[in-house]
Formats: C-alpha cells, structure tokens, sequence
C-alpha cells in the first residue's frame, strides 16, 4: 500500500492489507444522552450485529464527544462554527 501519513502514522497497526482488503469506512453514530445510547445498544438487533462483527472489520473505535460543531450546513460553508 502506498505510504500516506495519515493511514501509516498509527502505532502497532499494520496497513499494508492486501489488495483485495483495502477498503476504509467510518461509520458515526451520535445519541442525545446516555438513556438514549443504552438502549441502542442493548437492543437484541445491535447485540447480533456485534456478534458477527469481526467478519468485516479489523478494528472498532469509540469516543465520546461532547460537543460536535458545524462547519458546512446545507452545503456551504459557515463563516464561524456553530455549536
């Protein structure tokens, strides 16, 4: 795989994948309060689907974030973010 920093400049993490393996996706999910993630997750749909997780991916992330700020809204650009 072609070194671009971005992909390579992650510690203990191999990205020389074969060819046929080099597809990146990212997936975000947001909840508007913990009620709200737990129940999401605790559901029996998300419990299988995490079940048969490690067919198709090689890594999971999770961050909890508490505050996403807008840059673009309906296509153009902000002149200042907005909470």
């Amino acid at each position: 795989m072609p070194w671009i920093e971005r992909l390579w400049d992650t510690p203990n993490v191999a990205h020389d994948n074969p060819t046929d393996q080099r597809f990146h996706a990212s997936l975000i999910l947001g909840f508007a309060d913990t009620n709200a993630l737990r129940a999401f997750t605790g559901s029996g749909e998300i419990a299988t689907l995490s079940g048969k997780l490690s067919e198709f991916v090689s890594a999971v992330h999770a961050y909890e974030v508490t505050e996403a700020l807008t840059y673009v809204k309906d296509g153009k650009v902000l002149p200042h973010y907005q909470a």
